[in-house]
């Protein structure tokens, strides 16, 4: 009899195939990796969410995004994206303006207090993200890359039409 897969041999939690091993060992790295960031993040007092919505602020060069435009640019989307900017205007990190041509849609924009905030966290995120990494060889982390982007490029082509989700019946 095959011995059941475990992705860290100090947890009884095990596995039916490789696949679901992988997948539970990348979760539980993800979520070590996110709480790290989050740690460093929090003493700037920003969410690696508000983080994002200032990086791409900063980065866009037409002046500011609208909801939807900051939305699709997101990874993870958020799905509360008006409360999230609502936050940073209320701490001065974003301003909100109607767009000029077309007088309903409202554009957000970093101010200079965010701009300062993302140099400030810059180097703080780019030591903690290296040290998080720095026990691998850069050939390591070139190899992980790869391999990161053939599963995400082997969903996308075999991607099916999505199921509804099943219902609770009455009864």
């Amino acid at each position: 009899m095959e011995r059941p897969l475990s992705y860290e041999p100090e947890h009884v939690q095990t596995f039916v195939s490789p696949a679901e091993a992988a997948l539970g060992s990348l979760e539980r790295t993800a979520n070590h990796l996110r709480r790290e960031i989050h740690l460093m993040l929090r003493a700037h007092g920003v969410t690696w969410t508000q983080y994002n919505v200032l990086r791409v602020l900063r980065d866009e060069a037409s002046g500011g995004l609208t909801c939807s435009e900051l939305g699709r640019r997101l990874a993870p989307a958020d799905p509360d994206i008006t409360r999230l900017l609502d936050r940073l205007a209320r701490q001065r990190l974003v301003r909100r303006r109607r767009d000029l041509r077309d007088r309903r849609a409202v554009v957000t924009e970093i101010t200079q207090d965010g701009r300062r905030l993302l140099e400030s966290i810059g180097l703080s995120l780019d030591g903690q993200i290296r040290r998080l990494f720095d026990h691998m060889t850069p050939a390591r982390l070139q190899f992980l890359v790869e391999l990161l982007d053939e599963a995400r490029r082997s969903q996308k082509t075999n991607e099916r039409t999505p199921q509804p989700l099943p219902t609770a019946r009455a009864g």
